[in-house]
């Protein structure tokens, strides 16, 4: 892959799986949805991926409108097949997850989101899928 630069999102991929790092630490706001619909899109269109990882290690608080870059996310990887995995989420993000019944807290793979704690686990569940 080669090197690509994006204002609100860092970009890594480990055992061919996408890793996308939001690096603003509140999500929150139309434009920064927006932003970064089209900065994760641009992303897997770039890798040519199909295994993502979202880890949402810096994000301390997030809105509701900034579900919409997930959700699009999420929809696209699914309609090609591939799968989505959200990580590290904090306690009030992991809240928010929860809330709007986006995760579980039992981790469950009816979920809409696929969860994992960390990093190693969301691509470990990923590479070896």
């Amino acid at each position: 892959m080669s090197e690509h630069h994006y204002r609100h999102l860092q970009t890594r991929v480990e055992r061919g799986v996408l890793i996308l790092t939001p690096s603003p630490y509140r999500l929150e706001g139309d434009e920064l949805a927006q932003q970064l619909v089209e900065e994760t899109g641009a992303a897997v269109t770039d890798a040519k991926a199909d295994k993502v990882v979202v880890n949402l290690e810096h994000v301390e608080f997030m809105t509701s409108a900034n579900f919409r870059p997930f959700l699009a996310l999420r929809k696209r990887l699914r309609a090609s097949g591939g799968r989505l995995v959200l990580c590290n989420l904090s306690g009030p993000v992991l809240n928010a997850f929860q809330v709007t019944r986006l995760v579980s807290s039992a981790g469950s793979s009816s979920d809409f989101f696929e969860s994992q704690p960390d990093v190693e686990a969301a691509v470990a569940c990923l590479a070896g899928a």
